[in-house]
């Protein structure tokens, strides 16, 4: 999976994450024991149960394929270079859990905004608008959405952080590795010293042996 097809599936699954957990969370501190009969009350249907299944059957999906790829590259760091090589970068996961937690927010909000006011709409309430921001009692969506989005960011964070840092320890051991990498040169194999031959042996080589002389 590419850098910018993981992120959008992390950015979604988190954000989604936050939906249902927060939501929930907040009908419950405001309900307590009447947790089901106010969902039933403001139109939240089995279908809202199945959509809480399905967030969570897919988020655990991806924290799975996130596990077993963390697993790889930290198996594959130590093949390359025992001891993983270089301290983590602290200042790159608070970056990362920044990005991750303003848009898990932004986006959970919304989100549940327009679901709440779709839902009363559909049993006849009328639309509340923003007024489901500020109408429960015991502790507001806004800063139930804050901690919940925090907490799940800091997950997806430390999943996203992990992978991006050991993608960048393997390149850089591989890189370091090719720039120190001397290619034999390939040399010509010298021939076998001869010996040379002169002229006159050659010529004498050409004769027949002269013939004996013969005595009188």
């Amino acid at each position: 999976m590419g850098r910018s097809l993981r992120g959008l599936a992390l950015s979604v699954a988190t954000a989604l994450v936050v939906l249902v957990t927060g939501h929930n969370l907040v009908f419950l501190l405001t309900y307590g024991a009447d947790y089901g009969a106010a969902l039933a009350r403001t139109g939240h249907d089995s279908r809202w149960t199945e959509t809480v299944q399905a967030v969570l059957l897919a988020t655990s999906l991806l924290a799975a394929a996130a596990i077993v790829r963390i697993a790889y590259l930290f198996g594959l760091v130590q093949r390359l270079r025992p001891g993983g090589g270089g301290r983590p970068n602290g200042r790159a996961f608070l970056r990362t859990l920044a990005q991750i937690w303003i848009k898990a927010f932004l986006v959970a909000t919304i989100l549940f905004v327009v679901q709440e006011n779709y839902e009363r709409w559909t049993v006849g309430l009328g639309l509340p608008g923003l007024s489901v921001l500020g109408s429960f009692d015991v502790a507001g969506p806004i800063l139930v959405f804050l901690v919940v989005s925090l907490v799940v960011s800091a997950v997806a964070a430390l999943f996203e952080w992990g992978i991006t840092e050991l993608e960048a320890r393997i390149a850089a051991i591989l890189g370091h590795r090719a720039q120190g990498v001397v290619y034999p040169v390939r040399r010509r194999r010298p021939e076998p010293i001869r010996p040379s031959s002169s002229i006159l042996g050659r010529n004498l080589a050409g004769r027949a042996p002269p013939a004996p002389l013969t005595q009188h």
